[in-house]
């Protein structure tokens, strides 16, 4: 990867060409970094017209795409609980060498990612913690067990430690799940006694594993089963 440009720059041209799709319709000859593209806004407000002038190439180009991230970020998480892990994917993927920064943009878009993330986090927009909290209550009616939400949140990208502990703290009530689950189950599955009044052992066996995949510990999804179909065992 390219280094970040520790260093001040002349501006040798600025010329007006065709608006990009991000809206970048100025490129700016550098007397070092060679041609880099700006949008009219970015060109007015740090005097990208100014022939001559000479600076600091390393500060420009990091409050231009960190001012670039938080104008499409903001907009993905502002009414939807995001995890810092899915913001900060969201943001290197868009602003990838696929996406046209690369070259003399590339070594600045994780720290401007990370520093929007922070941004982000500071005003409300983001945070694990929050949107574990969210999560968790969107979680409410599933009847599913605290290890099978926590799972979820670290596939969101939740750090596992973030994750166990929102958990531990929303207090659920595993067995009150657990027998929810079971019974919504019940509604829709015939049990059919054999000729000795026997559940027979393939049923048993089925609404176990039905609710261990829901997260529900072994011991737990045994007594559960056992207790609504009487103890019956072929």
């Amino acid at each position: 990867m390219q280094d970040r440009l520790q260093m001040n720059d002349r501006i040798l041209s600025c010329e007006k060409t065709e608006r990009s799709s991000d809206g970048e319709e100025y490129t700016v000859e550098f007397e070092t970094a060679g041609p880099v593209r700006f949008g009219f806004d970015e060109t007015m407000e740090y005097g990208l017209y100014d022939i001559g002038r000479e600076l600091e190439l390393d500060t420009l180009l990091s409050a231009v795409l960190e001012a670039r991230m938080k104008r499409q970020i903001i907009p993905y998480c502002a009414f939807t609980r995001r995890t810092e892990s899915q913001i900060s994917a969201r943001l290197q993927d868009k602003f990838s060498a696929a996406g046209g920064y690369a070259g003399v943009w590339a070594p600045y878009v994780l720290p401007a990612a990370e520093k929007v993330v922070d941004y982000l986090i500071e005003r409300g927009y983001a945070g694990d913690n929050a949107y574990c909290a969210s999560y968790i209550k969107t979680c409410a009616n599933k009847n599913v067990s605290g290890n099978y939400i926590a799972a979820e949140l670290i596939k969101r990208g939740v750090e596992r430690n973030v994750a166990a502990a929102a958990v531990a703290d929303a207090g659920l009530d595993e067995e009150a799940a657990c027998r929810r689950a079971l019974e919504k189950k019940l509604d829709s599955v015939q049990v059919i006694p054999d000729e000795n009044g026997r559940v027979p052992q393939k049923t048993r066996a089925s609404l176990i594993r039905f609710l261990l995949a829901r997260g529900f510990e072994t011991g737990m999804a045994v007594d559960m089963v056992d207790d609504y179909l009487g103890g019956a065992r072929n």
